[in-house]
Formats: structure tokens, sequence, C-alpha cells
């Protein structure tokens, strides 16, 4: 199923390619974005037992249908930040959450109101939390596990020419471990995983 997953995503990857090569001669209706800020998994009654802070970088490749619609590639990097959290049976420590890599495939509806051009997305694809066994793991991971993963959220873009512009992003990511993941599940049973993401960034338009 996971290998599947990934194949899905890019292979959906690969098609954003093809048509972005494919209108090159023309004018381009591609779209590079670059942004970071942070990135926090939620509670999880199996997996995470306190709200985990990371600094996500994220670079997306948009393809423009026309003026209202979009088709987004996007990957994003996280990097875990310590947090004191509650340690069992008393007593608390600083510890991180895994690392994480996030692999989406979205579609964008925007409506443009002269410089600034408010959207909604959404879209699917997978999340790897990063092999890691430190002391200070509140999840030690010995092998690297990827999940089916979903996203939905809203920006906006503030356009300061014909090609720059800056944009603002809030996302919300779920990820489904399976029953048996190890790290991401307790006695047989995984519960989804919610994060949220705002970043702000930078856009060129080609």
């Amino acid at each position: 199923m996971k290998s599947n997953m990934i194949a899905m995503v890019t292979s959906m990857g690969a098609i954003l390619a093809l048509v972005a090569t494919a209108s090159h001669a023309q004018q381009s209706p591609l779209e590079v974005s670059v942004l970071g800020g942070v990135h926090v998994i939620n509670k999880n009654d199996t997996a995470v037992p306190n709200y985990m802070a990371s600094i996500p970088a994220a670079a997306a490749l948009t393809y423009h249908f026309n003026r209202n619609f979009a088709a987004e590639g996007e990957f994003t990097g996280t990097l875990a930040l310590n947090r004191n959290v509650s340690l069992q049976p008393g007593g608390s420590a600083a510890r991180k959450a895994p690392n994480m890599l996030a692999y989406q495939a979205n579609l964008r509806a925007s409506l443009p109101r002269n410089s600034w051009t408010p959207y909604l997305t959404g879209g699917l694809g997978a999340m790897s939390f990063l092999r890691n066994t430190d002391a200070d793991r509140l999840i030690p991971l010995n092998d690297t596990q990827t999940t089916f993963a979903i996203n939905f959220g809203a920006g906006a873009m503030y356009r300061l020419n014909e090609h720059w512009g800056f944009r603002g992003d809030f996302r919300e990511f779920t990820a489904f471990p399976s029953s048996d993941t190890k790290g991401l599940s307790t006695a047989g049973k995984a519960d989804a995983i919610w994060m949220e993401r705002r970043t702000l960034g930078v856009a060129y338009r080609f």
C-alpha cells in the first residue's frame, strides 16, 4: 500500500513536469514558491503525547490552468525543535518529535483581486517520519515510516510585479499510520496524526 501511494505521488509529479515542458515555448503558466514558518504536531493518543513543533521548509511547483485553477506539487521537510514535555511516571524533560518529509499533490482554487489573490487548496500524498533513535526523541524510530497523508488549507498571494510575489499559507495535514506502524501505533491501534503548518515565503511566476 505504501509503495502504491508513493508511486501515485511520483506519477503526479511527473505529469506536472511534462506539462511544464510542453508549455515552455509559450508564456509560461509555471510558478515556483519557497516558504518557511512553523509546523505543529497535535496530541495523539497512540503516538504523540504532547504538542510538538518543527521548522518547515517547503518548495512548491504550480501549474496555472487559468486565473482561477491550478495544480501544485509540493515538497516539505521539517526540523524538529526541543520542547519541555511531561514524562511518565513523573517529571519533565526536553524532547523532539521526528523530523518529517511530506510529498503532496494539490489542486488550488484562486480568486484574483487586483494585487491580492486569496486561494483554497487541498490534496493528497504521503508523509515520512524519519528514522532517529537519539535519546531526546519523543518517538524513537528504528526505521523511517511512510504513511498516506492528506492536506487542505488556504492562503493568499500578494503580487509585487508580473513575476514576483509574497505568499502566506495555512495548511492542515493529516497522516494515517497503519495499526502496525512501529513507533506510530500502540497495542495494534493507530490514530490519525493531525498537524498544522503556517508559512510565509516568496513566489516567482515565469
